[in-house]
């Protein structure tokens, strides 16, 4: 299956960079499909099955916030519940992994969403993921899990 998911990932990151392909992606369920690659779990606890399922969750990411330049993406994005998964995999170290490359990838996400339809996201983590900037919030929530000790 991560072989799969590499391969989807890899095709609808490369259209991204395509504006012409955007409606494409739409029509074809694309952003369904990053959602459920960004909910990609390890299937074992081998190192190399966790890169790959870190390297699917960043590109994921990367490619929803391409993506997300379109407003219709973006509320595309945001009424599939695109925001809520993103935040979890900033706050939640374990969700990602501990991948900081990830955690990158999920803020520029949530920020671009944050600028298309700036209500979709609640004050209290617009306050610590959207406001600040991206380096602050980066180091707020890769040291999340410290923080709870």
């Amino acid at each position: 299956m991560m072989l799969q998911s590499r391969q989807v990932v890899t095709i609808l990151a490369n259209l991204s960079v395509l504006e012409q392909c955007t409606a494409d992606v739409l029509e074809e369920k694309g952003i369904e499909q990053l959602l459920v690659l960004l909910n990609e779990k390890p299937s074992s606890s081998s190192p190399s099955e966790g890169a790959a399922c870190e390297r699917v969750q960043q590109k994921a990411a990367v490619t929803l916030a391409r993506l997300s330049r379109d407003p219709l993406v973006a509320q595309t994005a945001i009424q599939l519940r695109a925001v809520p998964r993103l935040i979890e995999l900033c706050r939640s170290p374990a969700e990602r992994n501990n991948s900081d490359s990830v955690l990158v990838a999920c803020l520029a996400a949530l920020r671009r969403l944050a600028a298309e339809c700036p209500d979709s996201i609640g004050p209290a983590d617009h306050q610590q993921l959207i406001k600040p900037r991206l380096v602050d919030s980066f180091l707020l929530c890769s040291n999340m899990e410290e923080s709870f000790v």
